[in-house]
């Protein structure tokens, strides 16, 4: 079988858990599935296309918490002014450093498009920018195990160890307002490790033979398949 890989490099990153309301902003730690939506969205310009299949593994190297600060304005005819009669509202964001996803997608054309994204891409906040290293065809194997280590699945369709929590699987932009869709329970596993070795290229970067997880391997039976190249497990599954 074959199928689409996309390496993506960031060196930040910070994916906020929805309805999270605290002055201390923790990150996921792994890649929800609207930032891969998001991701498409920004590649292709198409914000609605959701028909495709996908795997990914997302890897960090450390994390650390930073401090931001919120400033509300408004606007009066040609003047802008500052509405904040106390200080400005200031929180701690947890960020994630030094980040690697790789991403398979059964569709050519998308990723194709990841060669010249109409929007930039980004891994959660605006400021989160990623870059794409390497884009290939590559022929992968079935497999009947795989590893949750690094990526977000559903909990209703893969019971396994892991954080637990209630996201959508994308978000529907047709209103004025976005609305979320697909909420549900998914099983989040930790991607956090360290190089085995100094990377001296982009193979031994995404190499997961390579990379020590710091969490223990979450390795469980499932129809799937293997990229030899790179030593990926491959977890095929859909936005809808």
């Amino acid at each position: 079988m074959k199928l689409y890989r996309v390496l993506i490099r960031a060196k930040t990153a910070s994916f906020r858990y929805p309805n999270f309301i605290s002055s201390n902003q923790l990150s996921l730690k792994a890649v929800p599935y609207t930032t891969i939506a998001g991701l498409v969205a920004s590649a292709t310009g198409d914000e609605s296309l959701i028909d495709f299949k996908f795997s990914y593994i997302f890897r960090y190297q450390a994390s650390y918490v930073d401090m931001e600060t919120t400033y509300r304005f408004k606007q009066e005819k040609n003047s802008v002014s500052n509405i904040n009669e106390k200080p400005p509202a200031q929180y701690r964001r947890e960020i994630l450093y030094d980040c690697y996803l790789t991403l398979y997608l059964d569709d050519k054309d998308i990723a194709k498009s990841f060669k010249s994204p109409i929007f930039q891409l980004v891994m959660g906040r605006s400021g989160d920018l990623a870059r794409v290293v390497g884009i290939s065809e590559v022929a992968v194997v079935k497999s009947n195990h795989t590893l949750l280590n690094g990526t977000i699945v559903p909990f209703n369709e893969y019971k396994s160890m892991g954080e637990i929590y209630a996201m959508p699987k994308y978000f529907d932009y047709s209103n004025l307002v976005r609305e979320p869709r697909e909420v549900q329970p998914f099983l989040i596993n930790d991607g956090v490790g360290n190089f085995i070795y100094n990377p001296k290229n982009t193979k031994e970067e995404f190499d997961l033979n390579n990379w020590k997880f710091k969490k223990i391997k979450n390795d469980i039976e499932a129809d799937s398949f293997f990229d030899k190249e790179l030593n990926t497990p491959i977890l095929l599954r859909k936005l809808c």
